[in-house]
């Protein structure tokens, strides 16, 4: 087996791994909406989820980018002692400006409560955000740590406590004890406490606690326009839910919102799973020559991937939220497409990012998203309004364009891969003429929508595997390969062997 092949092989084995933890904690989140969007009003919903933009706001400007730094750092020494104390300064130092930050900000809680929703009823759950974003950063550190040493499997059974952890405890909160919002703030905070004290234990035990003064200095220095860029982009990632709230009603925040859970599966399902992997993966390989190789395939098979998965998504949303929703939600079938166009965006600038880290032009970051933040503000303030929530979308996905051009474009400087920009727009403008005739043919019952939707899946995987659109012979025999050994059937075990020009 070529060097390549080896290579691709490796970091798909983590990234199957890291996948399946994420689902495991999307089924969490699957079991939880129904309560949520049965037992709290959109209104509340809409407040959950500004809890969670206040908690993202805050870590944006305490986390310094450290839980990367702590990757990237990894792999700079050889030494397995340097190695371990890059881990555990890391630690050390974030846990004491999270504290420190966190403190600080706890002062005001009762002020930020009013200022966010208008009055005190929820100061609790401000503190509450607030203990559990300790928590949450310093377990990011820990996770840097396993993804370098590829203990994947370790990270799913983390999920797998938390998860039952977390709908246990929402379950009795919210129905039970009819804590609403609070409650499932409480459940949450749980959680996150047990799955920190698993890590942190791990990590301390694998690499000591030694704190390095000069180590920190290059982390900081390294991670510092993370921090700049990180402020710039909170703004654009977070103005459209408040924008919605003051220019709208809090019920157009759930709304909103719950489509945004919905499309954001994508980058939970699939992105994190394969940023997870792709972080380290990418650097470890950097000194290889067919590097740039390796990239431009895993670019490839990751964007058709998240391409069916959008296409998926955007064709049973509208029967799902049907059975597990109250009519007020219905809605947000029509904004989950829109909410999948801009995770698909996202999920590709990941690895679109890999000349600038590589080249240590971290800056950049902040540049862009100076540029992208005010264009973000912009067009939210212009369009939210006057289009309600279809000028948050909008917004978004402009944003997102501008974004992934920025990145794409300076990082082909420093490490410049050759992608199948052909393929790639196939395989998109199949999934789009898919959806157009979806959205054009709508079935009203329920029954025969489910069917009709079935269809139009198969279809698109019949027109991506028959043509060659998007992979040559080589690469359908190993699709064949691979479906055979998940389902059994003898039908892919035929093509495999038999092949398909």
């Amino acid at each position: 087996m070529s060097e390549k092949k080896q290579e691709i092989g490796r970091f798909f084995k983590h990234s199957y791994i890291y996948a399946l933890g994420n689902i495991i904690n999307r089924v969490g989140a699957f079991l939880l909406l129904p309560i949520y969007t049965n037992y709290l009003s959109p209104s509340e919903y809409g407040a959950l989820e500004l809890f969670y933009g206040i908690s993202a706001v805050i870590v944006g400007f305490l986390s310094v980018g450290l839980a990367h730094a702590t990757l990237r750092f990894y792999f700079e020494y050889d030494d397995l002692s340097d190695r371990r104390a890059v881990v555990t300064t890391n630690l050390i130092a974030s846990s004491m400006i999270t504290i420190i930050g966190v403190t600080l900000v706890g002062i005001w809680y009762k002020e930020i409560s009013n200022l966010v929703f208008g009055h005190q009823e929820y100061a609790m759950g401000v503190l509450v955000i607030l203990v559990t974003l300790v928590l949450e950063m310093s377990s990011q550190i820990c996770l840097a740590y396993i993804r370098a040493i590829e203990k994947s499997l370790f990270f799913v059974y983390i999920a797998i406590a938390k998860l039952v952890v977390q709908v246990a405890l929402n379950i009795y909160f919210v129905i039970f004890l009819e804590w609403d919002v609070v409650g499932i703030l409480y459940g949450n905070a749980v959680s996150v406490f047990l799955g920190w004290i698993i890590l942190f234990y791990f990590t301390v035990k694998e690499c000591g606690f030694k704190f390095d003064t000069k180590k920190l200095k290059t982390v900081l220095l390294y991670s510092f326009p993370f921090l700049l860029g990180t402020i710039t982009s909170l703004i654009s990632s977070n103005v459209d839910k408040f924008g919605l709230n003051y220019f709208d009603a809090l019920s157009a925040v759930g709304i909103y919102m719950l489509a945004v859970k919905f499309g954001q599966t994508l980058e939970q399902l699939i992105g994190e799973p394969f940023n997870r992997s792709y972080g380290s993966f990418r650097f470890s390989i950097m000194k290889n020559k067919n590097a740039p190789e390796i990239q431009s395939l895993i670019v490839k098979y990751l964007f058709i991937g998240i391409v069916f998965f959008s296409l998926c998504m955007s064709l049973f949303i509208g029967d799902l939220l049907k059975i597990m929703s109250d009519e007020s939600y219905w809605p947000a079938s029509n904004i989950v497409p829109i909410i999948l166009l801009s995770s698909i965006i996202k999920v590709m600038n990941y690895p679109c990012q890999t000349g600038i880290l590589i080249a240590k032009k971290t800056k950049y970051f902040f540049y862009f998203g100076i540029i992208t933040s005010t264009v973000s503000v912009t067009f939210n303030l212009s369009l939210i309004p006057i289009l309600g929530i279809y000028g948050a979308c909008i917004s978004l996905i402009v944003t997102d364009i501008i974004a992934i051009i920025l990145m794409h474009k300076t990082s082909q400087k420093y490490f410049n891969v050759d992608y199948q920009y052909t393929k790639l727009l196939k395989a998109f403008g199949v999934a789009l003429t898919i959806y157009g005739i979806h959205f054009f043919t709508p079935i009203s019952n329920w029954y025969l929508s489910v069917v009709y939707h079935i269809a139009l899946t198969l279809l698109y995987a019949v027109i991506l595997l028959k043509t060659p659109w998007c992979f040559d012979f080589e690469e359908k025999e190993q699709i064949y390969g691979r479906l055979y050994q998940l389902t059994k059937i003898k039908a892919f075990k035929s093509l495999n062997a038999g092949g398909t020009q």
